[in-house]
C-alpha cells in the first residue's frame, strides 16, 4: 500500500460530532417517462415508522447515476443523477453542470437524461463541515473504460442556502477502474470516511481516505487477479465495515476482511460460480443488517451465502428465481440496496415498473421471504440509491478510537403477522446494542408481554391496539422506540366469490394489511383513493401486502384471484403512528 496524494481542503472543525441516523431516509428515483415533459416522473421512498412512496413530478430524471442525500433529521439535502446537482427543492447548484465527462455524458447527459452507470457515484457528508458535501465518481470516457476517480465538492451553506460548486472533477486517482462502481464506509474513529473502487483486469484496490485535512489516496494489491469483462458489478461494505464483497456479471464473489482503522483488506475469498449465468452483463449485491448474510443477484436468480460459516462458498442457497414477467420490463432480479428499515430493495435491471421486497434477509434460506414485483408504480424509473451505512459509529477499543464518540444505540424495530394473534417483530437498531427488551404493551399476557430476544414472536391476549416498545442498550446507554401494534382490530368481513368468507385487518391499518379466507395462492391487491383513482397495485401477494407508503387516508382495497377473479372489496383506512 502506498500514499500517493493528499489534497488539502479549506474546512471549519466543530468539536462535537453529530451521529448521523436518517442520511438515507428518502431515495429517489424516475426519469422521462414521456417524452413531451419537460422534467421527470419522480418515485420518492420516503422511510419513517413506515415507508411513504410519494409521485413528485421533477426537474431532474434519473437513468443509472443515482446520489442523494439527507441532513441526520432525515430532510433531504442534495441530489445528482451523475449529470449535474440540484437542492432539496429542485434549483441547480451554482457550477455543478458538466459532471463525469466523456462518452457516457455526451450520450445522455446533453440529452437530457441521467448518467447510465450504476453505483459510480458515492455522495458523502463532510467530516466536520456542516454543510458540505463530497462527490466521488468515475466516468466513462469510451465504451470500455472507466478512467480516473474524480472529486466533486458542493457547499450547500453557500449563495443563501442554494448552494454552489467549490470544484468538481479534480482527478485523486488516476487509473483505470472497474465498472463494479464505489463504495464507502465509515472510519473506525466514527467520524472520517473511506471509499473503495477496483481497478480493472487487476487485483488493485484503490482506497480514498476522506478527514477533516482532505482526501488523501492510496492502493493494495490483494486476491486473485480480475479477468472478468467490462460489464457491471458491484462491490459493497458489510454494514459493521468489517468485510467487502464484491461479484460480478461473470459469477466471480470475492469476500475479503477490511481493518476500518488502517484501511487494510485481508483473507481475501474467492467464491467461484460456474453456472449458465456466467454470460450475463449485470449483477447485484446486498448485505443483511446484522452483516451475516450476503446476497449475490445474477439476472435470473438470487443467491445467499451465510459469511459466518466455516466454508462460505459451501453455504451457498439458491433463495429465488426470476419470475416471468408482471410489468414493464421485468423478470429479473436486478440492483439490491439495503434500507433503513432492515429490508432489501431490488430494482430489476432496465427501466420498468416493479420493485422486489425482501422481507427478512437475516434469515437463512427462503426464509428471507424475496417477494418479487411487490411494489408496482404508475410508470416506469431508472436508478436506484447506494448508501453507506450512516448509522455506523466507531470501532470501540480500536487504536482509532481516540475522537472520544461512543456508539450510543438507536432503536427501530419492524412487525409482520404471522396468523391469528401471532406477530413477529424484528429489531432494526444501530450503534452496536448488546440488549434488547420489549415490552408488548400485554399485560394480560403475563410474563410473556416482556422478551429479551432480538428478533421475537408474541402471541396476543387479545384482538386490540397495543403499545409495543423497544428498549435497547450497552455501555454507552439505551434508546427506546415506542409504536402502536394492531392486532385484528376492526376486522372487515365478506363473502368471496368462491364462497369463502374474505376477513381484512386490521383496520384501521399503519402499513402492513392481512386477509384470510382468500385461497391458498397469491392474489393481486389494487388500491383505489378517495375519487376511485389507483394508487397502488402489488401481484403475486402471499396474505398480507404494506400499504404504508400511502399517506393517511381512506382507499378501497379489492382483492382479485387467478383470471383476475374478483375475491373481495373492502374500506380500509391508513394511519401511521
Amino acid at each position: 500500500m502506498k500514499d500517493l496524494l493528499a489534497i488539502p481542503l479549506l474546512i471549519t472543525v466543530f468539536g462535537t460530532l453529530i451521529h448521523a441516523q436518517k442520511q438515507d431516509n428518502i431515495w429517489i428515483m424516475g426519469y422521462e417517462y414521456e417524452s413531451a415533459n419537460p422534467g421527470a416522473e419522480g418515485i420518492h421512498l420516503v422511510f419513517g415508522d413506515s415507508l411513504r412512496i410519494e409521485y413528485p413530478f421533477q426537474n431532474m430524471p434519473f437513468f443509472g447515476t443515482n446520489a442523494s442525500i439527507c441532513d441526520p433529521a432525515g430532510n433531504l439535502r442534495l441530489y445528482s443523477n451523475g449529470c449535474y446537482v440540484e437542492d432539496a427543492v429542485g434549483n441547480q447548484v451554482v457550477g455543478s453542470g458538466g459532471l463525469n465527462p466523456g462518452l457516457l455524458y455526451s450520450i445522455y447527459c446533453l440529452a437530457d437524461y441521467g448518467y447510465n452507470f450504476e453505483h459510480n457515484m458515492i455522495l458523502l457528508p463532510d467530516p466536520a463541515k456542516a454543510g458540505l458535501f463530497h462527490f466521488f465518481h468515475l466516468p466513462a470516457v469510451d465504451a470500455i473504460y472507466v478512467k480516473n476517480i474524480l472529486h466533486t465538492v458542493i457547499d450547500m451553506s453557500a449563495n443563501n442556502g442554494k448552494g454552489k460548486t467549490l470544484f468538481k472533477n479534480q482527478v485523486v486517482v488516476e487509473d483505470t477502474l472497474h465498472y463494479h462502481g464505489l463504495h464507502a464506509v465509515r472510519h473506525a474513529n466514527g467520524r472520517d470516511w473511506w471509499v473503495v473502487a477496483a481497478k480493472q483486469y487487476s487485483n488493485r484496490y484503490h482506497l480514498l481516505l476522506l478527514t477533516p485535512s482532505g482526501v488523501e489516496a492510496r492502493y493494495q494489491d490483494i486476491g486473485p487477479v480480475d479477468t472478468g469483462t467490462v460489464y457491471g458489478g458491484a462491490l459493497v461494505f458489510s454494514p459493521d465495515g468489517s468485510r467487502l464483497a464484491r461479484f460480478d456479471a461473470q459469477d466471480d464473489l470475492r469476500i475479503f476482511d477490511f481493518d476500518r482503522c488502517s484501511g487494510m483488506l485481508s483473507n481475501p475469498i474467492h467464491v467461484r460460480i460456474h453456472d449458465d449465468a456466467d454470460i450475463e452483463i449485470l449483477a447485484g449485491l446486498a448485505w443483511s443488517a446484522d452483516s451475516r448474510y450476503l446476497y449475490a443477484a445474477e439476472v435470473k436468480r438470487l443467491l445467499q451465502f451465510d459469511t459466518w460459516a466455516p466454508d462460505i462458498a459451501a453455504s451457498m442457497v439458491d433463495v429465488a428465481e426470476a419470475d416471468p414477467p408482471v410489468c414493464f420490463l421485468s423478470g429479473t432480479i436486478g440492483t439490491m440496496e439495503l434500507g433503513p428499515d432492515g429490508m432489501i430493495y431490488c430494482r430489476p435491471f432496465n427501466g420498468q415498473k416493479c420493485m422486489h421486497l425482501m422481507k427478512h434477509p437475516e434469515r437463512a434460506g427462503a426464509d428471507c421471504t424475496f417477494e418479487q414485483n411487490y411494489y408496482q408504480f404508475p410508470y416506469p424509473f431508472q436508478g436506484f440509491p447506494h448508501f453507506p451505512n450512516f448509522r455506523l459509529g466507531p470501532l470501540d477499543g480500536s487504536p482509532c478510537d481516540t475522537l472520544g464518540l461512543d456508539n450510543r444505540p438507536l432503536a427501530g424495530w419492524r412487525y409482520d403477522k404471522t396468523g391469528g394473534l401471532a406477530v413477529d417483530f424484528t429489531s432494526v437498531s444501530w450503534y452496536e446494542p448488546t440488549t434488547w427488551q420489549w415490552d408488548f404493551g400485554d399485560p394480560a399476557g403475563g410474563a410473556a408481554n416482556y422478551s429479551a430476544e432480538k428478533h421475537p414472536t408474541h402471541i396476543f391476549s387479545a384482538p386490540g391496539s397495543y403499545e409495543v416498545c423497544l428498549t435497547v442498550s450497552n455501555q454507552y446507554g439505551a434508546d427506546t422506540k415506542c409504536k402502536m401494534v394492531w392486532v385484528e382490530t376492526l376486522g372487515t368481513d365478506g363473502v368471496g366469490s368462491d364462497g369463502t368468507v374474505v376477513v381484512l385487518y386490521p383496520n384501521p391499518t399503519t402499513g402492513l394489511l392481512i386477509w384470510t379466507g382468500a385461497g391458498d395462492g397469491p392474489v393481486s391487491v389494487r388500491v383505489f383513493n378517495a375519487l376511485g383513482q389507483p394508487v397502488a397495485e402489488m401481484a403475486g401477494a402471499n396474505g398480507s401486502v404494506s400499504l404504508g407508503h400511502l399517506p393517511d387516508g381512506l382507499y378501497r382495497v379489492q382483492l382479485l384471484g387467478a383470471n383476475n377473479i374478483p375475491l373481495a372489496t373492502r374500506h380500509v383506512q391508513v394511519i401511521k403512528h
